[in-house]
């Protein structure tokens, strides 16, 4: 398999790496509108399979041209960017991945109207997923699980909580993981929901609820938040689904943020000067593609102590003519963090690794078009994603 990855920040590194340590990939491009990014991830790396090329995701033809000869794309750059790397994979005959996704598509999937290169990928014989990480992705795969043990879908609830226990992390900068600026946006937007069979848009911050996630995130609040799951499940889960909602904890600094106003990119003056809060706050924040370069083993063991992430899925039906609820509580993909470096030469594989296993069931020519990462046999994609020796396991149960 060769792989063009676009973009070399957060998710470009652990992916490259995942990639590198992949048997079956024989080539891989990591690419970037920053050669010095990628280059000095290449550097880490330090892999034979690997080179760096210079590429402007906002331009479809720099995006073609480096993607010739390859079999997929794995877009990582950020979702402004979507439709002209999609264009360009198209042009080169590649498939096509991406972890995340905003516009056209919202407003595709809320009117029903057809997305966007649907049917010149169909025609190529290509297969484009969207939203193939871990939240879109994996939460979504687990989803279609569980909803294919019922006859019909009543609802799906997404919720997600994070924890750090040591006193030092409070005084650390915030950093997501990945777009500092489209995660401070997904804050600060109004968010789409789906209820009673219909869209409707939601302020930021609404929907307050205390959700009980296992120990030890304990009760903590969530609110509506800015994400892709509401709006794709229903048109490709389907089952008659009226309900789907995706909140996330309140995470005290961009909730600060947000009320701030540092969220706002209307300009503002200061001492005679225009500037954008929002520019002016991703300035100071630390850049995600520093947690893969900046990556340190030593510190493995607190991490597993200390850093929690929980995501529960919902999912109410009925089988065979009987109400079912089901509960699955998903661990951090992050835990056993030496097990993990070892496969894979980071332990940063919450995002990527849902990717890169997308990626080869698109590679699989069972898929064509565009599609959501809940369009995938669920079944086959956690065969594929475990057998790559993470050592994961979820909970469920049935209320």
């Amino acid at each position: 398999m060769r792989v063009l990855i676009v973009g070399a920040g957060g998710q470009g590194g652990p992916c490259a790496s995942i990639l590198a340590h992949d048997k079956d990939v024989a080539h891989i491009i990591l690419s970037d509108i920053n050669i010095n990014s990628a280059q000095k991830v290449a550097e880490k790396i330090n892999s034979p399979k690997l080179t760096v090329k210079k590429v402007d995701a906002a331009d479809p033809t720099s995006v073609a041209d480096a993607a010739q000869g390859m079999d997929a794309v794995i877009d990582l750059v950020i979702t402004e960017f979507t439709a002209t790397v999609m264009e360009g994979a198209l042009t080169a005959g590649c498939h096509y991945l991406n972890t995340a996704f905003y516009q056209p598509f919202f407003k595709q999937f809320i009117n029903d109207e057809p997305l966007l290169f649907d049917k010149e990928f169909r025609e190529k014989g290509l297969a484009a997923i969207l939203g193939c990480g871990m939240a879109p992705g994996f939460i979504n795969v687990i989803a279609r699980l569980y909803a294919d043990k019922l006859n019909t879908v009543d609802s799906i609830k997404l919720r997600i909580g994070k924890k750090k226990l040591g006193v030092e992390e409070m005084l650390s900068p915030w950093t997501p993981g990945w777009s500092t600026k489209q995660a401070i946006l997904d804050c600060a937007e109004e968010t789409d929901t789906f209820a009673e069979g219909k869209f409707s848009t939601v302020p930021a911050y609404s929907g307050v609820e205390t959700y009980d996630f296992p120990s030890p995130l304990g009760k903590m609040l969530v609110t509506h938040h800015s994400h892709e799951e509401p709006v794709s499940m229903p048109r490709f889960i389907g089952k008659g689904l009226k309900y789907c909602d995706f909140k996330y904890y309140v995470s005290p600094q961009p909730a600060a943020f947000v009320t701030a106003g540092l969220a706002s990119e209307k300009p503002v003056e200061v001492n005679g000067v225009m500037i954008k809060p929002l520019d002016f706050l991703i300035k100071l924040l630390p850049g995600a593609e520093n947690a893969f370069l900046n990556e340190d083993p030593s510190k493995y063991d607190y991490m597993d102590k200390n850093q929690f992430v929980c995501m529960i899925i919902e999912v109410k039906g009925q089988k065979d003519g009987k109400d079912i609820h089901y509960k699955i509580h998903l661990p951090k993909l992050t835990g056993n963090a030496h097990e993990l470096n070892a496969l894979f030469g980071t332990c940063l594989v919450n995002v990527a690794l849902p990717a890169v296993t997308g990626m080869k069931m698109a590679l699989s020519g069972k898929y064509k078009g565009v599609i959501g990462s809940e369009s995938l046999d669920p079944n086959y994609f956690l065969d594929r994603f475990l057998a790559t020796g993470i050592p994961y396991k979820w909970e469920e149960s049935i209320l």
